[in-house]
């Protein structure tokens, strides 16, 4: 239908992979049954062949707008979740950042054990607990497919750079960082300068450093490292007081997934594309139209 897959096709009508199946069966056969996929639904999917050709992508998913802007992350949350049910495999080692987006596609993975699976945690956590704390989000994923589940047990943020540098020269930090780059799929997601921004709301910088940043050329973070619109990191104290997997060992993770989307996060997701070796890029339509506007 439309050149969809029946993989496609379930995603779209939130129906099993069996009944498409049996439906197209009986269409085919009877001649009874017509499918009309909306328009929208159509442009995503010729988004999601121009975006993998721009970027060198294996994979692109592309969820209609929402209405209200502000259920974004929550539909493309959906969309992630119903990827990684789809493409978690036995045996796989998976390296995970934080966000908002990342938290929905959580909470919407279904609960079924993967054998022999790993969850490895990118970032340090919170001190006290949070709905977006990146340590919380790799233990509800592990916990969802039955994995073993590795935290950095440091904070996101030191207040010094010695005080980083001698946190992640832990053994036991080290030994978190040895696995996730062991890791075979990362599962990311970036920030921007918005005011619901969590890196903003929780406080893990100060105003004055956030503009800082800005004034530095900053678009937005991944892993809690700011970067600028080439996708480097910007020479500032923030960055060099971050606890996480460093940016540029990305590339020896086989596939990167990365899960973000609105219209306030173009700048940085094109930033990321430019400088991050992005196996599959799961958004929505604003943004996929931003990042292939130039």
């Amino acid at each position: 239908v439309e050149g969809l897959t029946q993989e496609r096709i379930s995603e779209i009508l939130g129906v099993g992979r069996i009944k498409v199946h049996r439906i197209l069966s009986a269409a085919r056969e009877e001649g009874v049954v017509q499918f009309r996929i909306r328009d929208s639904v159509v442009e995503c999917v010729q988004l999601e062949e121009s975006l993998k050709q721009r970027f060198g992508l294996s994979q692109a998913v592309v969820v209609p707008s929402a209405a209200d802007r502000s259920n974004a992350p929550l539909m493309i949350g959906h969309a992630a979740a119903a990827y990684l049910a789809d493409n978690v495999n036995p045996g796989d080692v998976i390296a995970l950042g934080w966000g908002r987006t990342l938290k929905f596609a959580i909470n919407e993975l279904p609960r079924r054990p993967i054998a022999r699976t790993t969850v490895v945690s990118m970032l340090g956590g919170l001190t006290h607990a949070q709905p977006l704390n990146p340590t919380e989000s790799a233990w509800e994923f592990a916990e969802k497919i039955g994995a073993e589940c590795y935290l950095l047990p440091v904070p996101v943020y030191a207040d010094r750079p010695e005080q980083r540098d001698a946190f992640m020269s832990q053994r036991s930090v080290q030994d978190v960082v040895f696995r996730a780059r062991r890791a075979n799929i990362a599962v990311l997601s970036v920030g921007s300068f918005s005011n619901d921004s969590p890196i903003a709301n929780y406080g893990f910088i100060k105003p004055s450093e956030l503009e800082e940043l800005q004034a530095a050329g900053a678009v937005g973070d991944i892993l809690c490292h700011f970067i600028d619109a080439e996708g480097r990191i910007v020479d500032h104290e923030v960055n060099r007081r971050v606890c996480a997997y460093p940016l540029q060992d990305l590339s020896d993770i086989p596939t990167t997934i990365l899960v973000s989307g609105g219209r306030e996060k173009i700048a940085v997701m094109r930033a990321a594309l430019a400088n991050t070796k992005v196996s599959v890029l799961i958004t929505d339509e604003d943004a996929a139209k931003g990042l292939l506007s130039r």
